[in-house]
């Protein structure tokens, strides 16, 4: 059991736990608010031991993160009773935290919620940010907001039910934090493949509690994405989420963002930023981890959702781009030159 904290400029500090109950954490916590909702989805209901607090059950996944599902919870929250003085406590994978997340910041002008993350992808990476949205118009996340959770827990019980690809899911993002700013905690994964395929819990609480702290790091520093520090986040999320509209959600994000950094650092070696070993490290641990197989997308329609990416500012792209295992820097490329660039360097375009 770790835990830790991070500073929000508006929220103040949000507590981090690692390897702890959730429902021993959730009984202490609603203690402070006048009344609580729980947000889950159905296949993760049964698995949940906290019963004090109303259940709102949603669609699993990408299929439930829309506009309705937020005026659903909204009306249900009211139907509960809800006050401002109240808490919201999302209870599932990264798309469930990000509804929790968007509707507990706009419903009756903002309450607070709690993430209890029970993928492996939202352990490491979405529960922690406060980045929340919805998707749109066949783009992801389109409409969003941010507001930090009050707390943040991760119970490894839950990742005993995940099936082994979804499991799986979730280390193309403790290898992004690795390959941009922690060479130590590459190396640590690198080296343990088969303690991660055997769910050795004392590793997984190391690589989890450590790819938190690496983007709490990022998120103090800049919080609401201005200063060009947070953008390196998003590495292999260009590509990456460009994969996922394509493919209407039918590819992963884990395997969508593993695609992604190998086709970002390919660029960047052709750009003369990244060291030329770098695609070939990310190749070899992303197969190692069964995350890039036999995946083909059309070319044309992963442009498209590039060229209408939310990162975007006029004609340009501001990029972060790995430079060597642990370091990076950002660059800022015309939109049509890196449109380019991925129609060549992407391998599994189709």
């Amino acid at each position: 059991m770790r835990s830790f904290t991070y500073r929000s400029r508006c929220s103040g500090e949000v507590r981090v736990l690692v390897n702890y109950p959730h429902a021993d954490e959730l009984s202490k916590l609603i203690d402070k608010y006048t009344g609580c909702i729980m947000i889950t989805p159905s296949s993760v209901s049964s698995l949940v031991s906290f019963n004090k607090c109303p259940r709102i059950i949603i669609k699993d996944g990408e299929e439930g993160k829309d506009i309705e599902t937020v005026l659903d919870i909204t009306k249900k929250s009211i139907g509960n009773s809800l006050d401002r003085g109240g808490v919201m406590i999302g209870i599932g994978g990264g798309s469930t935290l990000d509804i929790t997340g968007f509707t507990a910041a706009i419903y009756m002008r903002g309450v607070d919620y709690v993430n209890v993350p029970t993928t492996t992808l939202a352990m490491v990476d979405a529960a922690l940010g406060g980045k929340t949205g919805v998707n749109a118009v066949g783009l992801k996340n389109v409409i969003g907001v941010v507001k930090q959770p009050s707390e943040i827990i991760v119970d490894l019980t839950f990742i005993k039910t995940l099936p082994t690809s979804n499991y799986l899911d979730g280390f193309s993002e403790v290898l992004k934090y690795g390959v941009t700013m922690d060479k130590g905690l590459f190396n640590k994964l690198s080296n343990n493949v088969d303690k991660v395929m055997s769910k050795d819990e004392g590793l997984l609480e190391d690589l989890i509690y450590g790819s938190l702290v690496n983007k709490a790091r990022v998120v103090e520093a800049d919080e609401y994405d201005k200063l060009g520090v947070r953008i390196v986040l998003n590495y292999g999320h260009t590509v990456g989420h460009a994969l996922e509209s394509a493919s209407m959600f039918s590819i992963s994000h884990g395997k969508a963002v593993g695609l992604g950094m190998v086709c970002e650092s390919s660029i960047g070696v052709k750009l003369g930023y990244t060291a030329s070993d770098v695609p070939n490290y990310l190749t070899e641990l992303l197969s190692r981890l069964n995350l890039i197989q036999g995946i083909k997308v059309n070319t044309d329609s992963v442009l498209r959702a590039i060229a209408g990416d939310k990162k975007k500012s006029g004609d340009f792209l501001n990029l972060p781009m790995v430079t060597e295992i642990g370091d990076w820097i950002k660059v800022k490329i015309k939109v049509s030159e890196y449109l380019r660039l991925v129609r060549d360097s992407c391998t599994y375009l189709a």
